[in-house]
């Protein structure tokens, strides 16, 4: 079957690695020069199948409305909200905040902690078959806690990771410096942590470039710099997709655009349940590798994901809702600086420092949308929020399964398009 992927990030790629995988003829659009050049470049670079969580969680539109007033107020936070005259806006956080129950976040954290997993054995599994490098760790990842509140928020976590049987270790201030000794700066600061260690950190577009790479040589066609224009639908099928290299046919599509998917299926009259969430990361040289980070960790105090990335760090965090503008400057992001500077004040070269934004495909409760449409042939696999290096290669192979119609590996009704739309 010849079938079209939209969109060439990291959900994308991997799409097109599975399809592949079962004999299909496959060609990916992606409006960008190269793959993984927009949401996927500036990836905080976790692979977290312990710690996948959604954003819906008990306490959160309290917390929301705090960070919205700090930063109303010019005061660092880790959220900001711009009200706009959207009825998707509106409609998005309406569902979200139905979302915030402890019921619904149980259901929800379980659904993504098994996709989380999942994707972990099939990433782990592409690793090993094509020996991809790409800057990964493989020992784990700490989220601190600066405040005896947040070890003891950890406990609802830690319930959860218990009954999904996966490993964690809760740890005081001088455990997480052993574990990560460039934190040896910061100990005042910490008063404990949560070591994940099945979780691991890695450069997410690396992948994804050494994997398409990898495509190419095995027929996989990826149409760059070609922008989507618009789906032509007849008969309650997709009969082409117009771009700026002329129409392009297929048997099926999948729309893998992240945020874009919205604007870009709203003519056929889907109106998507992804919002996106504006994120902000900056990449420094590692200034001094003793006081660098050794994996990954999570200050959950600023809700700033940290990762050492080979020779350079990355730090991401600071959410916005309410903008589709992806410019950046320096004051955006200094929360994660800040949060980088006082964790491992030797480890990172602060006078170099890349500024990065980009939107974030949101879906309300957190889990992506992967799965049919109402258009026989139209396939989606898109909302993969902050999760998407993590979820992608499940995601990417229950959408390739679910094409093929054949049973997927874990349970994946519940994370059809249809539980939201």
């Amino acid at each position: 079957m010849r079938i079209i992927v939209l969109g060439a990030g990291i959900v994308g790629v991997t799409t097109a690695y599975f399809l592949r995988e079962r004999g299909h003829e496959v060609t990916v659009v992606e409006r960008r020069a190269d793959v993984a050049a927009e949401t996927s470049v500036g990836n905080a670079g976790h692979v977290c199948p312990s710690y996948a969580t959604p954003w819906a969680a008990p306490g959160m539109p309290a917390k929301s409305l705090k960070w919205s007033l700090q930063s109303w107020l010019g005061i660092e936070a880790a959220l900001r909200f711009t009200p706009r005259l959207d009825a998707h806006q509106w409609k998005w956080l309406k569902t979200f905040l139905a979302q915030c129950t402890p019921e619904r976040y149980a259901v929800n954290k379980a659904r993504m902690g098994r996709l989380a997993r999942y994707s972990h054995s099939q990433l782990k599994q592409i690793r090993e078959r094509l020996d991809i490098q790409y800057e990964q760790t493989s020992g784990g990842n700490l989220q601190l806690f600066r405040t005896q509140e947040g070890v003891d928020n950890a406990g609802l976590s830690t319930r959860v990771l218990a009954e999904a049987g996966v490993p964690f270790e809760l740890l005081d201030g001088d455990g997480c410096v052993a574990f990560d000794p460039g934190l040896r700066a910061a100990r005042n600061e910490l008063k404990g942590g949560l070591l994940l260690p099945m979780d691991e950190t890695g450069n997410c577009p690396l992948f994804a470039r050494a994997l398409a790479a990898w495509l190419k040589t095995q027929g996989v066609a990826f149409r760059l710099s070609t922008t989507v224009e618009g789906i032509e639908v007849a008969g309650g099928r997709v009969a082409g997709v117009r771009t700026s290299a002329g129409t392009l046919q297929a048997d099926a599509y999948v729309v893998a655009c992240a945020a874009a998917s919205v604007p870009m299926l709203k003519p056929l009259g889907l109106d998507l349940p992804i919002y996106p969430v504006k994120g902000y990361a900056i990449t420094v040289p590692v200034a001094d590798p003793e006081g660098a980070p050794r994996s990954g960790v999570m200050d959950e105090y600023y809700k700033v994901a940290i990762t050492r990335m080979g020779n350079h760090i990355r730090a991401a965090g600071t959410a916005e809702i309410g903008s589709w503008d992806t410019r950046v400057a320096p004051r955006d992001c200094a929360t994660a600086i800040k949060s980088l500077k006082n964790l491992y004040p030797n480890g990172a070269d602060l006078a170099k420092v890349e500024y990065w934004a980009g939107l974030r495909p949101m879906t309300p409760d957190g889990a992506p949308l992967i799965g049919k449409t109402p258009y026989a042939n139209l396939w989606l696999n898109a909302g993969h929020g902050s999760n998407g290096w993590t979820t992608a290669c499940g995601s990417s192979r229950i959408i390739a399964d679910k094409i093929a119609g054949v049973a997927t590996d874990i349970e994946s009704a519940d994370l059809e398009p249809q539980r939201l739309i």
